[in-house]
């Protein structure tokens, strides 16, 4: 019978009882923490790209030198057809903003299309066949705007309501829509506006009547000029 040798025996040994200690650590990990593979696998999946969270900045907030900067592109034909229909090319990159942020392939729940956000029958109105051509799409927006100037005598918050929500739904409401999102629209290409062109700022103020319930009198100059500070001298 042979005799088996120590030294194979002691390596063995060694090995199986190397390979027990690992067991017994894993086991351990596992009984101290059960969920560990559950938080690890959720982690994985909240890092994925496709579920990554959009960070992309509102072009709301950009200041009038990043919006200039971004229409620079498209600066040829804002300039061309706003100054052929008499438009304020500020108004235009205005409601750019607002409807589009400048992207070319922009389209809404609605099918609007384009930069300056054309529905089908809007674009066909103004002679428009391909709302993603940037030319076209700009021109049928400013002549839009030109014929709500006319229609509107120039009152610019029936215009960009009326952009918005339809002429129609402007005559039924004399005036802005009691829509909430058209309200909020308004109010967002005016402050664009107003930050592109400031001037416009001192002919469109926001003016709110003041309430004075059943007392006589009016409010003093400190509250009115709350109201619209840049018509005062500093």
């Amino acid at each position: 019978m042979a005799v088996p040798d120590k030294k194979a025996i002691s390596e063995q040994t060694l090995r199986f009882a190397m390979l027990d200690l690992d067991r017994q650590q894993v086991t351990k990990s596992k009984a101290e923490n059960p969920r560990a593979k559950k938080r690890s696998s959720k982690t994985k999946s909240t890092t994925s790209p496709k579920r990554a969270k959009n960070t992309s900045l509102n072009c709301l907030t950009w200041s009038a030198a990043q919006i200039n900067h971004k229409a620079k592109r498209f600066d040829q034909y804002i300039i061309k057809y706003a100054h052929k229909y008499r438009i304020d090319k500020d108004l235009v990159k205005a409601i750019i903003i607002a409807e589009s942020c400048f992207k070319v392939r922009a389209k809404s729940h609605a099918n609007a299309q384009g930069l300056m956000q054309l529905i089908p029958a809007t674009a066909r109105r103004f002679g428009v066949r391909n709302s993603y051509s940037p030319s076209q799409n700009i021109s049928g927006g400013i002549k839009y705007l030109r014929f709500l100037k006319d229609r509107y005598k120039g009152d610019l918050k029936k215009i960009i309501a009326a952009y918005n929500a339809g002429e129609g739904a402007v005559d039924r409401h004399k005036g802005i829509p009691p829509y909430k999102e058209t309200k909020k629209y308004v109010k967002n290409v005016l402050n664009t506006y107003v930050k592109l062109n400031p001037r416009i700022g001192r002919v469109y103020a926001v003016y709110q009547v003041p309430k004075m319930g059943n007392k006589a009198g009016r409010h003093g100059w400190q509250y009115n000029r709350r109201l619209a500070p840049h018509l005062y001298k500093k």
